[in-house]
């Protein structure tokens, strides 16, 4: 969508996974505008000492992103009223879009 301002909202899946794909992630929403992070999606782990959506945020380009709980993300979109969203993550992301489409219709 070039000429376009993308809003990504991003709920990593799993404290490993986001601990491995660190470097991988920051790469891929740093292509963004505007991040969203939400928290981790544990599923089946236990917490990992240190690990938390806080050290993707800490590598995207200053200012880029802000972490929050998913139940401030209608709030903050009704705020922002993004140009083109996109939300993204294997967790229960999909609980927000009923919200999310009342909003920004």
């Amino acid at each position: 969508y070039p000429g376009r301002e993308i809003t990504a909202v991003f709920q990593p899946h799993l404290f490993s996974r986001t601990k491995d794909q660190r470097d991988g992630f920051i790469k891929s929403l740093d292509m963004a505008d505007h991040v969203i992070l939400l928290d981790i999606y544990p599923a089946r782990e236990l917490p990992m000492p240190g690990i938390t959506s806080h050290i993707i945020l800490d590598g995207l380009s200053k200012g880029k992103g802000i972490c929050i709980d998913m139940d401030a993300l209608p709030d903050i979109l009704a705020r922002r009223r993004p140009e083109l969203l996109v939300l993204m993550g294997a967790g229960d992301i999909d609980s927000t879009i009923p919200a999310i489409k009342r909003i920004l219709r």
